[in-house]
C-alpha cells in the first residue's frame, strides 16, 4: 500500500501504525485477537471498517466491533452526494471458523447472493458477494491441486468458496444444486405440511408440493432455470417459531400455532399434515395436537409420525437429494431461510453417523424435513416398493429372540 500510494497524498507513520492522507483522514492498521484487545475500541469512531478473515474472529468480536463502525459528529461534514456510502463495514473471509455461523447466519443466509438486502437488526443494506479461488490473479498457476489431500467439503468451503461445505457434513446439500426461487405451486398439485414441535425450543412447520415435472426460472442474481423432475419434492414455505436467537423458542401455545398456520394457508388446498408423533403426549390435560385440533374446529388435522426411525428419515432425505439421473428430488425455495440457515451446517452423529445429525444442534427444521421424506418415501426399486407398503406391519413385528426355544 505504501508503494502504490505516493508521499503526495499520504505517509505512513510507523509508531501509531497509521496511513495519514494530507486532508486529515487515516487508514488505522489494527488487530482484534483478545477479549482485552476489544476492549481497546470501545468509544472508537470507526467510518469505514474493514476486517480481513473475519470467519478465525470470535462472533462476539465481530457484532461488538460493528457498534463501533458510526459516524457520530462527523456526519455532517459529510459532502452530501457521499453520505449514502458511510458508515461502511466489510468482511473478507474463506469459510470455516468461530465466526462461521456468525458471518453466514447475518450476511449469507438472509438473501440470494449479489443481492442486496435491509438486515433486520443492523438496518443496513447488506450484501453478500461470492468468490472462489479462481478469482484470484495473484496464485500460482496449480496452486489448487495442493488441496487435494483435504476433506472434500474443507476443499470446497476453501477452494470454491463453499459456505454450506462443512467437514463431517451430515447432508450432501448444495444451493447451487437444491435451491430455487420463491415458488407458488399450481393447484392441482399435491400439497402438505409437516410439523415439529417445540416450545422452549422453537417449532418448525414446513410446506411442500410435489412436482408434475416442469421447468421453472427466476431472477437470483442472474436468471436461473431448474427442472423439477416429476415426482420431485419442493418445500416452498416455512414458518419457524422462533424468538430471534438460535434453538430459542417462542413460546407460543398450540392453539394459537394452529390458528397461526390455517391464516398463513389463507384456505389453501392441504392434502394432509404430518407432525411429530410427541405432539399427542399428554402431561396434565389434552395434548397439543388435540388442542390444535379443537381450536380449529377439527380443520386443523395432524397425522403422526409413530415413533421415530432416524436412520429411515436420514436415508429418505439423502436419497431425496441425491435423487436419480442426474436430477435432485428435492428442492427448497430461496425465501425458506431457516432450512438454508440451519439444515447446511449439521454435523453427522459422531456414535451412530446412520442416524443422521447431531440431536444437539439446531436440527428442529431437519427433523421436521425428515418427517415429510417419510411420509412420501421416493421409491427407486422393487424392493423400495414393497418397505413402503409394508411398512407399518413391519413396525409392529417383534424382534426375533435367537435364544428362544
Amino acid at each position: 500500500m505504501r508503494a502504490e500510494i505516493p508521499g503526495s497524498i499520504a505517509t505512513y507513520n510507523e509508531s501509531r501504525k497509521r496511513l495519514e492522507f494530507l486532508n486529515g483522514s487515516g487508514l488505522n492498521m489494527c488487530f482484534c485477537e483478545t477479549d482485552d484487545d476489544v476492549v481497546k475500541y470501545q468509544g472508537s469512531e470507526m467510518h469505514v471498517f474493514a476486517f480481513d478473515e473475519a470467519a478465525l474472529a470470535k462472533p462476539d468480536h465481530l457484532a461488538f466491533l460493528l457498534t463501533r463502525n458510526r459516524l457520530g459528529g462527523f456526519q455532517e461534514r459529510i459532502p452530501p452526494q457521499y453520505r449514502h456510502l458511510l458508515p461502511r463495514a466489510v468482511f473478507s473471509s474463506n469459510p470455516g471458523g468461530p465466526a462461521h455461523n456468525f458471518l453466514k447466519e447475518n450476511f449469507i443466509d438472509p438473501a440470494p447472493a449479489e443481492t442486496v438486502f435491509l438486515h433486520p437488526l443492523y438496518r443496513r443494506k447488506t450484501i453478500f458477494i461470492p468468490s472462489s479461488m479462481k478469482d484470484n490473479k495473484y496464485l500460482d498457476t496449480g496452486y489448487e491441486n495442493q488441496f487435494v489431500g483435504l476433506p472434500e467439503e474443507r476443499r470446497k468451503a476453501l477452494v470454491e468458496g463453499d459456505w454450506d461445505a462443512i467437514v463431517g457434513q451430515a447432508l450432501p446439500i448444495d444451493r447451487s444444486v437444491h435451491m430455487i426461487g420463491p415458488f407458488k405451486p399450481p393447484p392441482h398439485w399435491t400439497k402438505f405440511m409437516a410439523m415439529d414441535w417445540g416450545t422452549a425450543r422453537p417449532f418448525s412447520v414446513g410446506w411442500y408440493c410435489v412436482s408434475e415435472g416442469t421447468e421453472v426460472e427466476w431472477k437470483i442474481g442472474n436468471w436461473g432455470k431448474r427442472y423439477l423432475p416429476a415426482g420431485s419434492v419442493i418445500r416452498y414455505r416455512e414458518w419457524y417459531g422462533w424468538n430471534g436467537k438460535a434453538n430459542h423458542g417462542c413460546r407460543m401455545e398450540s392453539p394459537a400455532v394452529a390458528k397461526k398456520i390455517l391464516e398463513i394457508e389463507n384456505g389453501e388446498n392441504i392434502d394432509y399434515r404430518i407432525a411429530d408423533g410427541a405432539m399427542w403426549a399428554k402431561t396434565d390435560g389434552p395434548s397439543p395436537a388435540e388442542r390444535m385440533l379443537e381450536a380449529t374446529d377439527g380443520r386443523l388435522a395432524l397425522r403422526s409420525t409413530g415413533a421415530k426411525d432416524r436412520k429411515m428419515m436420514y436415508a429418505e432425505c439423502i436419497a431425496r437429494l441425491m435423487g436419480q439421473d442426474g436430477h435432485p428430488m428435492f428442492f427448497a425455495t430461496s425465501d425458506c431461510k431457516h432450512f438454508w440457515r440451519t439444515v447446511p451446517v449439521l454435523i453427522t452423529d459422531e456414535i451412530d453417523p446412520d442416524k443422521g445429525p447431531d440431536t444437539k444442534m439446531e436440527d428442529h427444521v431437519y427433523d421436521e424435513w425428515s418427517y415429510a421424506m417419510r411420509s412420501r418415501p421416493f421409491i427407486q426399486t422393487k424392493d423400495d416398493r414393497w418397505y413402503q407398503e409394508n411398512y407399518e406391519d413391519l413396525k409392529n413385528l417383534k424382534p426375533i429372540d435367537p435364544y428362544a426355544t
